[in-house]
């Protein structure tokens, strides 16, 4: 039998204090996701609001002429772009890119910053992909892809030495990342990132997908935590996070039935996945890795 480890507690007090000194979304960032959840909106609305966030409008145009929407270099303005990116694509990457700069004000030093944000964004690629399949909520389910992994980034940041071990210790002892924080650290990025998603004032959807993401309940029709769930195993499994230390966690049967995925789509399914997974990170990734 594998000895357990002495437990190296966190305080969960301090940690949601942490949680609660994180800075807020910028109000642009805000009024832009309520924006493109009105289907009544204008689009010169949107396109104003927009451009008071220059880097934002920049990521938007360089997204708007990426090769995964055939207009490469042809797409000069933002109000083109919205119209090419579609509502439902600019709320995602107007998220992604508030998150991008969040991301990196919280990195520690256990976590390499690369491989956690392209693991984040693939698995918000994959979760939107599955969304749509399924018919639900293809924001919804970008958001809830990129967050969902954003506990760990609270750890790392906050306490560095002993995230590390505990990512030893999964590595060591083969075992999923929750099982070695519950047990050394008395809690799991699951539950801290859904105290970061209340934090950020995202819907109740999102932050039970965050919560739920590695044991779906019960449910008797597909949910978001489905999605998110599987869209995880799916990121691993294509190793998108380029890590020299990847496993693929296990999929509960249960979910995977709600979602209905036949293995002969698979093929095209992951092919789809993975070219809209280079096209976004290409423009969302962080500027540089963190020392």
């Amino acid at each position: 039998m594998t000895a357990v480890p002495s437990p190296l507690m966190l305080d969960r007090e301090a940690l949601a204090r942490d949680v609660r000194a994180l800075p807020s979304l910028p109000t642009v960032v805000q009024e832009l996701m309520l924006m493109v959840q009105n289907k009544e909106v204008q689009l010169d609305a949107i396109t104003n609001t927009l451009r008071l966030d220059q880097a934002l409008s920049i990521k938007v145009l360089q997204l708007a002429n990426s090769p995964f929407y055939g207009l490469s270099g042809r797409i000069g303005s933002i109000r083109d772009a919205i119209n090419i990116l579609g509502m439902r694509q600019l709320g995602s990457l107007v998220i992604a890119a508030a998150l991008t700069l969040q991301f990196e004000k919280l990195h520690g030093k256990s976590l390499h910053m690369n491989a956690f944000w392209r693991h984040s964004i693939g698995c918000a690629t994959a979760a939107r992909q599955l969304a749509r399949r399924v018919g639900l909520d293809e924001q919804a389910a970008f958001t809830a892809g990129l967050l969902h992994d954003v506990g760990r980034l609270v750890v790392d940041s906050h306490h560095p030495e002993e995230a590390a071990q505990a990512i030893a210790w999964a590595e060591q002892h083969d075992a999923p990342h929750c099982d070695a924080e519950r047990l050394l650290l008395g809690i799991d990025h699951t539950e801290l990132g859904a105290w970061v998603c209340r934090h950020w004032r995202f819907t109740s959807e999102v932050t039970d997908a965050i919560a739920g993401h590695h044991e779906p309940p019960h449910a008797s029709s597909v949910t978001l935590i489905d999605v998110v769930h599987v869209a995880d195993a799916i990121t691993h499994a294509l190793d998108l996070a380029d890590a020299a230390t990847e496993s693929v966690p296990s999929i509960s049967p249960d979910a995977w039935a709600r979602l209905g995925l036949q293995e002969s789509e698979l093929p095209a399914l992951f092919g789809s996945i993975e070219s809209e997974f280079n096209d976004v990170q290409a423009v969302l990734r962080p500027a540089k890795e963190a020392p």
